[in-house]
């Protein structure tokens, strides 16, 4: 190819002469060639005609804690990025295909994100497969299992998933949990009704969303957010903060979860040695920071022992009661896949304690020096009582007695108190339990999905899934017709206004941003000029501009749409009284005079009448230097 060059003197004349179409040429490439460059290079993908690839038509959950990219083509780059899907996304798996090649494997799914209504694929080693196929067929009647869910009085909504999922797995147990409103009296409380669970569970602080979690799983109410400077109140070391409504609603549905991966967490989490191999204690730890060590510690006789991590699970279990994979689970969803300083040993101040579910570690600036605390003294912060030694094996001097006296804590404040579930570890709702709503062992929203798909995998892994698992599952009174919808926005919800502005007049109270109802007081015409400023740039304001009043009470709406569609009123009233000229009264002047005229008497005059007239206001004249005059005013 021969290669051009130019060389630019400036001191010569251009040899050339640019025409006006050139030069417009010249400028569109340059165009051009700006945009080609701004545009992503791969195409999104939200059609849902799947690529060529391996049918595969299964369910799938996503399974990496740290999020699974959704992208438009198989490539790892920032311009095939869709969205973050949080792990336990429920997804339909349609083929697999061939693309960039990550973590030993070029496979990827297509994939449709269920509840954002999305196409885009994901990598197949973040992506957890399920039995069922996508779009099954329902099974056919089955009159024994119907009389069944009548007799537990699960509802209407509930029994299509359930019936489903009893034709896959006829082994499996479920159980209708009635849950009881705890401000009712005792000892026959009320039904609970889902409305106002969600009232209590959306309480400042009682559930939390990572400052990774799209704006619609964030809270904006006051405690939880500053629309002035448009930031979040942060919690809990690590950006934890206030969940929203909409989010927290969806979790809450149990009817949400009931497919073949989520309905685990509902499991009920006692031990069942025949259900809890340590096989599959030994799969849940491989690639985590416990595969393949051992611990050495000085057991509670005063012996030295050497154990594997899924031998201490295990005897935890055995001990305890406790379901050894929901130990594991609670353990890494607590400290991570690669350990975190709660398990290190070596913490200055706490060198040598452990606590391997985070025990104690209250939210603040640094929970993980208040769980190594709570390992070391225990509950009263200076030593721990010889029933905590006895109980919970404290202090937790090795992993060893974190591990296994963990488990009691667990077991026997929650487990055994009725929290038997990871949905009611999470969501303590029913008031026949202690500490209703508040009495939760983690802030994390999505964690029941979270452990539900890892314990499944574990299940599925070591082939244990036609085991007889007996699910507890909450039912709640007034339940929404339809599903709680999975909030999927991306778009700010700040809709409030910075300022009101009127051409006249004043607001009374004082404009603020959280007060919405105001009377304009002082004087106007019949015309008012409204204008307003939001906070936020993605809001959008309606209602101002010109207004013409009419006499009377007068309404002014303003409408602040906030970027997500979210509208916040404010409402302003004014009465217009019109103001109505007043004409002068008109006075005919009498002129009297000073002397008397003499009247002849030889000839007398005769002074004509003048004809008699009443002068209206309304004829427009007025007297003036004693000359009648028009053209009012003058």
């Amino acid at each position: 190819m021969k290669q051009f060059r130019s060389k630019i003197n400036s001191t010569s004349q251009p040899r050339f002469k640019k025409t006006a179409a050139q030069t417009f040429l010249a400028f569109l490439f340059v165009i051009l060639l700006i945009i080609s460059w701004t545009m992503p290079h791969h195409h999104a993908v939200y059609a849902n005609t799947p690529p060529e690839g391996e049918p595969v038509n299964l369910i799938g959950h996503t399974n990496s804690g740290n999020g699974s990219a959704l992208r438009s083509e198989p490539h790892i780059d920032s311009l095939t990025f869709i969205v973050h899907l949080a792990q336990g996304t429920k997804l339909e798996v349609v083929s697999k295909v061939t693309g960039d090649s990550w973590n030993s494997s070029d496979q990827w799914f297509y994939v449709r994100d269920i509840a954002g209504n999305r196409y885009g694929y994901v990598h197949e080693k973040l992506v957890t497969l399920t039995d069922p196929p996508i779009n099954q067929s329902p099974p056919g009647p089955d009159a024994e299992f119907d009389q069944y869910l009548a007799s537990q009085n699960f509802p209407e909504s509930y029994k299509p998933a359930l019936r489903q999922l009893h034709h896959i797995h006829p082994q499996w147990k479920f159980i209708a949990f009635h849950v009881k409103d705890v401000a009712s009296p005792a000892p026959n409380r009320l039904p609970l009704s889902f409305a106002k669970a969600l009232d209590e569970e959306s309480k400042p602080k009682r559930n939390m969303v990572n400052r990774t979690a799209i704006l619609s799983h964030r809270s904006y109410e006051k405690a939880d957010y500053d629309f002035r400077t448009d930031t979040w109140t942060v919690y809990d070391a690590g950006g934890w903060m206030g969940a929203s409504r909409a989010i927290i609603a969806y979790s809450m549905d149990p009817r949400n979860f009931l497919d073949e991966a989520q309905i685990f967490q509902f499991e009920q989490l006692t031990y069942h040695p025949e259900a809890h191999p340590i096989s599959g204690v030994e799969a849940a730890i491989t690639g985590t920071f416990m595969a393949g060590k051992t611990v050495t510690f000085t057991d509670l006789d005063g012996n030295e022992q050497t154990m594997t991590y899924p031998e201490i699970f295990m005897d935890a279990a055995s001990r305890m009661g406790v379901n050894p994979f929901f130990l594991v689970q609670r353990c890494l969803t607590e400290v991570g896949r690669n350990g975190s300083d709660s398990v290190s040993g070596t913490v200055s101040g706490y060198e040598g304690y452990y606590n391997f579910y985070n025990i104690g570690a209250s939210a603040g600036s640094n929970p993980i020096l208040n769980g190594l605390k709570y390992a070391r003294y225990g509950s009263s912060g200076s030593g721990p009582t010889d029933n905590e030694r006895q109980r919970y094996k404290l202090p937790w001097v090795s992993p060893w007695h974190a591990i296994v006296g963990g488990a009691a804590w667990i077991g026997e404040g929650y487990i055994l108190a009725g929290q038997d579930n990871s949905y009611l570890q999470k969501f303590n709702i029913d008031g026949g339990t202690y500490g209703t709503y508040w009495h939760q062992y983690m802030g994390n929203v999505y964690a029941p999905s979270i452990e539900a798909t890892r314990v499944y995998d574990m299940y599925r892994t070591q082939g244990l899934l036609d085991m007889p698992f007996a699910f507890k599952i909450p039912v709640m009174t007034e339940m929404p017709a339809t599903l709680s919808p999975y909030p999927s926005g991306k778009l700010s919800c700040n809709n409030w206004l910075k300022s009101i502005t009127l051409s006249e007049g004043a607001l009374s109270p004082a404009f603020d941003p959280e007060v919405y109802t105001y009377n304009i007081i002082g004087e106007t015409a019949g015309t008012l000029t409204v204008s307003a400023a939001p906070y936020h740039s993605g809001c959008t304001v309606t209602g101002t501009g010109a207004k013409t009043l009419q006499p009377g009470s007068n309404t002014i709406v303003l409408n602040a749409v906030s970027a997500s569609g979210h509208t916040r009123q404010y409402t302003m009233t004014l009465t217009y009284a019109p103001t109505t000229p007043t004409d002068p009264t008109t006075t005919t002047p009498t002129t009297t005079p000073t002397t008397q005229p003499t009247t002849p008497t030889t000839q007398p005059t005769t002074t004509p009448t003048s004809p008699s007239f009443t002068l209206e206001l309304s004829d427009g004249y007025k007297i003036k230097n004693n000359f009648l005059m028009n053209a009012w005013p003058p």
